[in-house]
């Protein structure tokens, strides 16, 4: 391979990752070659701080190969992509799609193990990730004697009982998924904070130490104020929004029912007109309407490169949603052979979704939250 030099304005010399830059072109960044470095994209982004502006200074260290300066720079997950910047570029380079490749890449950087990353990117895989499941419910199922279903005990949860079916699956799995999380986000967080002069303890005193920096980051992620500063894109903002409540709606949700047949006993699913069951249907409402919003907005926008790894999440969030409200609707119409298979499929889609968290672009949210507080935490203001 022929490798390049380039000599920066300061003299020094850099050699170009031309492996990254492939990278960040093949994970949606392929108008990258069109940026000439106007700096308009900066000037009209409204989330970009004056002390460390985005993306321009992004757009020509990914032309000159510098992986390891942006893969732990953390204002590349302050863009929230609304793509101002992608409407006003006079080259068509869109900035906004360069910055959501290296956010891919980022991720793919920190992820442990690297090989699930792998899996998780590529379309060949789906059918492994989703039949993975899939296999094992049904497996649990006919261990526990519980395949063929009977037709008079449609529940859901009859299918695979939760003591000794779905919690053996998700609990442990999602201990694997926290560690891993939390390894990857510890690695990131050292690399962003490699140099920095920590604050002092009366600069902590006035952000009102570390508790203030968490709540004032999660006060503004559960309002998203600053994806709704965004001009001629701000709709994108609502499906967000609408998406990030359902989800919570629905870890309300799970918690409650968990707690309650787990712990006390009590009988599963519950009636329709109960406030869990009212909370889970509006937040499922909401999760739908919220992610075919989004499918609007992207197939809209006609210059937007799609990749799989941005219809993966979309269409697996769609998949839970829908899934989820076949399965109920099948129960309370008595189809036991619908109701069971598409609830099989729903564990498997919810699965699909969470276990895979750190490797997909539902890593964002942890990302992203964390890259918000260290901007917090590390600002002298």
């Amino acid at each position: 391979m022929v490798k390049r030099r380039l000599k920066m304005a300061n003299g020094r010399m850099v050699e170009p990752d031309l492996k990254f830059i492939n990278g960040v072109i093949e994970l949606g960044g392929s108008s990258l070659k069109k940026c000439f470095q106007c700096a308009t994209c900066s000037v009209v982004c409204p989330l970009s701080p004056d002390d460390r502006p985005f993306p321009r200074k992004h757009m020509i260290l990914t032309q000159w190969g510098q992986r390891d300066a942006l893969v732990k720079d953390p204002t590349i997950w302050l863009c929230h992509n609304c793509n101002d910047c992608s409407t006003y570029c006079p080259r068509g380079a869109r900035p906004g799609d360069v910055l959501g490749a290296i956010r891919a890449y980022a991720i793919a950087d920190y992820a442990n193990p690297k090989w699930l990353f792998n899996l998780v990117r590529e379309p060949k895989y789906l059918i492994l990730l989703l039949g993975f499941p899939i296999v094992l419910f049904l497996l649990i199922a006919f261990l526990n004697g519980n395949l063929p279903p009977k037709a008079e005990e449609i529940k859901p949860h009859n299918l695979i009982p939760v003591i000794t079916g779905i919690d053996l699956v998700f609990v442990p799995l999602s201990i694997f998924l926290a560690f891993s999380l939390f390894k990857s986000l510890s690695r990131f967080w050292k690399d962003m904070s490699a140099g920095m002069e920590p604050p002092s303890k009366y600069q902590m005193l006035l952000k009102g130490g570390w508790w203030g920096i968490i709540f004032s980051t999660l006060k503004e992620i559960l309002v998203h104020t600053r994806f709704r500063k965004c001009g001629p894109n701000e709709n994108r903002a609502t499906p967000h929004l609408l998406l990030l409540w359902s989800f919570i709606g629905l870890l309300i949700v799970t918690a409650i029912v968990f707690i309650a047949e787990d712990f006390l006993h009590a009988e599963v699913p519950f009636a329709m007109t109960n406030p869990v069951k009212i909370l889970a249907n509006v937040s499922g409402i909401a999760l739908v309407v919220g992610v075919l919003m989004l499918m609007g907005n992207r197939l809209s926008d006609k210059d937007t490169v799609s990749t799989y790894w941005d219809w993966s999440l979309i269409g697996m969030i769609l998949a839970v949603g829908v899934t989820g409200f076949g399965a109920e609707i099948f129960r309370l119409i008595q189809i036991a052979s619908l109701a069971y298979g598409i609830y099989v499929l729903h564990l498997a889609c919810v699965f699909v979704l969470f276990i895979y968290l750190p490797y997909s672009k539902f890593a964002h949210l942890a990302y992203r939250t964390l890259a918000m507080i260290y901007e917090r935490y590390s600002t002298k203001e």
